[in-house]
């Protein structure tokens, strides 16, 4: 056999060798090839739950302008809505628990509600309230909660003085 025939050969028996040392890297590879994806895949879906969950609660209502803005891209779009209830606009039924009403806000816009439930002590006209649910395709808000803001301690201060005077 020649040098080079000889050369060759080992360099033939060497590439069939493969020891455990060669083949690991390829295994180990595969392995954190799939880590990396499941992580990927992971931290996808956290950060999507996560987008979702601030668009849905980003702000904590809105208010009469804004949906009536929206016009029917906010038919039976869940909401919470603020707003001021207009005097005289309050129709009970008091042994079905129904409520009706109409809120408004400073544009003097107006959306009627309907409510069905246990009406909070403090509701009555010119009150504040932020109703929860969703607006009906023919324009009427059906909450299912309804909350009431207390008059703060300033505001009670200023009554009594409009009172005693």
């Amino acid at each position: 056999m020649s040098e080079s025939e000889e050369q060759q050969t080992d360099t033939e028996a060497t590439k069939k060798i493969e020891t455990p040392q060669t083949r690991r890297p390829t295994a180990r590879k595969g392995a954190q090839t799939k880590f990396l994806a499941g992580s990927l895949i992971i931290v996808g879906a956290i950060g999507y739950l996560i987008y979702t969950g601030i668009q849905a609660s980003g702000s904590y209502y809105k208010t009469v302008s804004e949906v009536t803005a929206l016009g029917s891209r906010a038919s039976n779009m869940s909401l919470r809505l603020e707003g001021k209830v207009v005097p005289g606009t309050i129709e009970r039924d008091t042994s079905n628990l129904k409520l009706n009403f109409h809120i408004t806000d400073k544009s003097k816009k107006t959306i009627p509600v309907f409510y069905e439930g246990i009406v909070p002590d403090m509701f009555q006209d010119n009150i504040d309230v932020v109703v929860e649910g969703k607006l009906a395709d023919n324009g009427k808000f059906v909450a299912t909660k309804l909350l009431t803001s207390c008059p703060s301690r300033y505001d009670a201060a200023k009554e009594m003085k409009k009172q005693s005077i």
